[in-house]
């Protein structure tokens, strides 16, 4: 008895998805953008790495006065760089047998496990947390300097 209800449920809840999936335009129905490629704009990136630059810079103009900080800065930088180096290691591996897309600005947007999202929400999700961190770390610096 549960199992049909469970079965009915995902039968109704797979129909649902067909006919909204009709209902969208081709525009919506565009090449995703989830295929191990990183089609960002130029200014996504240098404001991604300009906002960890300015983080490390304030983080090392507040902390950089001991050995201990400086190792625990260093480390951290390196992290950093391993974390973008494997990405970009691995995006392009078989770079040549996939298929390119067009850029996401091309088409207005980029297609994500939840759903559609346009540029300038995706690109606000990608960018908070590195203008957010430079910010902190620029205030952490001012306080340092005024005490």
């Amino acid at each position: 008895m549960l199992m049909d209800f469970q079965m009915e449920g995902g039968q109704a809840v797979t129909a649902e998805i067909n006919a909204e999936m009709q209902d969208l335009s081709e525009h919506y129905r565009s090449p995703s953008h989830e295929s191990r490629n990183f089609e960002l704009p130029a200014s996504v990136w240098i404001t991604m790495f300009g906002s960890y630059a300015v983080f490390f810079t304030a983080l090392f103009i507040a902390t950089g006065h001991g050995t201990a900080a400086i190792f625990a800065l260093v480390i951290s930088i390196a992290y950093t760089v391993m974390y973008f180096g494997t990405a970009a290691v691995l995006n392009n591996v078989s770079a040549a047998e996939r298929k390119t897309l067009p850029p996401a600005k091309s088409i207005g947007g980029i297609e994500t496990q939840t759903g559609w999202m346009d540029n300038t929400a995706a690109y606000a999700q990608i960018l908070t947390v590195p203008i957010l961190l430079a910010v902190f770390a620029c205030c952490f610096a001012v306080i340092r300097a005024v005490i």
